[in-house]
């Protein structure tokens, strides 16, 4: 099967009416800052364990990246429930931030595979992504703390 492109993916969810207007409520996107910030902790104690479970590493920081995309589309007065459509529409709406959809694809596809095919996650898996991951989940907290 073909890989959509990111307008394609993001054409797509327009068309179908996924992104939808909402109102920015900047309680509830630093209530998700907040939450951000406490897991990125828990991450780095995790991290500092003699044993480290490589799969909760990934899809935790996963999840961080994806609750701070959803902040900064709340920022925008919009939501979507569904994680491609999220990272396209940061991609489209926010081309300032240079981020590559191919990035997000990579890791929502590793994410994906581990959730619904069972595939595990190893430490190789979290190597190739370490840096790209934390210098996007930087650049989306100064993003998002510029709005609130």
């Amino acid at each position: 099967m073909r890989e959509k492109s990111l307008q394609e993916v993001y054409d797509e969810f327009c068309a179908s009416g996924e992104y939808v207007t909402k109102e920015v409520d900047i309680n509830s996107i630093r209530k998700m800052m907040s939450i951000t910030q406490e897991d990125l902790e828990y991450l780095e104690f995790l991290l500092k364990q003699k044993t480290i479970n490589w799969r909760i590493i990934y899809t935790l920081h996963y999840d961080i990246l994806r609750s701070l995309c959803e902040a900064l589309i709340q920022s925008d007065g919009m939501k979507v429930s569904n994680h491609q459509g999220t990272f396209a529409y940061v991609c489209i709406k926010h081309p300032q931030l240079e981020f590559d959809w191919n990035f997000f694809e990579k890791i929502r596809t590793v994410r994906n595979r581990n959730k619904y095919e069972g595939k595990d996650i190893f430490k190789n898996d979290w190597k190739e992504i370490d840096i790209q991951m934390k210098l996007y989940i930087d650049t989306l907290i100064k993003s998002v703390k510029e709005v609130i």
